[in-house]
Formats: C-alpha cells, sequence, structure tokens
C-alpha cells in the first residue's frame, strides 16, 4: 500500500466501521452505533483535501447485492423495538413505518456500496480513493448521509423526519470562477 494522506486514513478507519456495521449482526445497539458514527463519517469526508484531478468513474451498483442489502436493512430497522417504540411515540400514523424504514435503508445501502467502492481503491492508490469519496459525497451520497442523519434525530426527537430537498452540490470549480 501506498503512503496514505492523515484524512484518508481517518476515511478509510471510519468507512471501515461504517461497512462493518451494516455487514455485521445487528444487536440491540446499533442504531445507536449508527447515529454516532454518521456525523464522524461526515466530518471525515468533508475534511480530505481537494481532488487533484477532474476525471472520475462512475460506481456502478451490482444490482443484486444492493437489492439484497436494501432489504435486510428494511426487515432490521422495521423489527427494531427501540426504534419502533420511539416511532410509536410520534404522532404520525403507523402505516408510514414501512415507508420510513425503506427511505433509511435506502440511504444506509446506496452509502455503503459508494464507501466500500473506495476501501476498495485504497490498496492500489489512497489518493484515488480520497478523491472518489469526495467526489461520490458530492454527487451522491452526501444526500444520503444527510437524510440518514435527520432521520435518526428526528425519530429520537420525536418527530417525523422531513424529506430534504432536492438540490444539487456546488461545483468547486465553478465557485471559483465565479466569486461572489
Amino acid at each position: 500500500m501506498k503512503k496514505m494522506p492523515l484524512q484518508c486514513a481517518r476515511m478509510a478507519s471510519v468507512a471501515r466501521e461504517y461497512c462493518a456495521l451494516i455487514d455485521g449482526a445487528r444487536d440491540a445497539d446499533w442504531i445507536q452505533r449508527l447515529a454516532k458514527l454518521l456525523p464522524r463519517l461526515h466530518v471525515a469526508v468533508t475534511a480530505l483535501s481537494a481532488p487533484a484531478s477532474a476525471g472520475h468513474m462512475a460506481l456502478v451498483y451490482d444490482d443484486e447485492k444492493r437489492c439484497e442489502m436494501f432489504f435486510c436493512l428494511s426487515a432490521d430497522l422495521q423489527t427494531d423495538r427501540k426504534l419502533y417504540a420511539a416511532y410509536k411515540a410520534m404522532s404520525v400514523g403507523l402505516y408510514q413505518w414501512p415507508q420510513l424504514c425503506e427511505r433509511m435503508a435506502d440511504n444506509l445501502a446506496d452509502m455503503y456500496f459508494d464507501l466500500r467502492h473506495g476501501l476498495d481503491l485504497l490498496w492500489d492508490s489512497p489518493q484515488r480513493a480520497s478523491e472518489n469519496w469526495q467526489y461520490s459525497f458530492y454527487s451522491h451520497w452526501g444526500k444520503h448521509l444527510l437524510d440518514a442523519e435527520c432521520w435518526l434525530r428526528a425519530v429520537e426527537s420525536g418527530s417525523e423526519p422531513a424529506l430534504l430537498p432536492e438540490w444539487w452540490w456546488p461545483d468547486a470549480s465553478r465557485l471559483a470562477a465565479h466569486p461572489a
């Protein structure tokens, strides 16, 4: 493995922890661990240095693996007793519980595959892994991360998770060319 910058090493560590949590058995405290891990993931990816190159390859999911993970996560979320007890205390109809769990499962699965892809690139090129994580964060899984963080906080506080509006991440090169 090539020498890895400190911020890339921190990102790799948090990405590994996230993937291990999603891959592992989901015990009674996995939601609490996830709630503590997501902000750390957010900090780690935004602390990465700016990409050196503009070219990025799009990630192509293995649809079968992604669907399998989505269904497992959705089922695990729906049957989590602590999470369901928090949901029951909310002032929304129970008919929404499966949809809310599916939304969170979609967030977690998409993040998993983007993070796993970066981990796969890490051995050959930490720089490429770092650039991939950063690019895929701003183009895809960043919204999933924010939605998952909001979802967990809303359920914890007893309110219905809001739908985040559609947005496009700012293009740093475009912002640099047109300063405010």
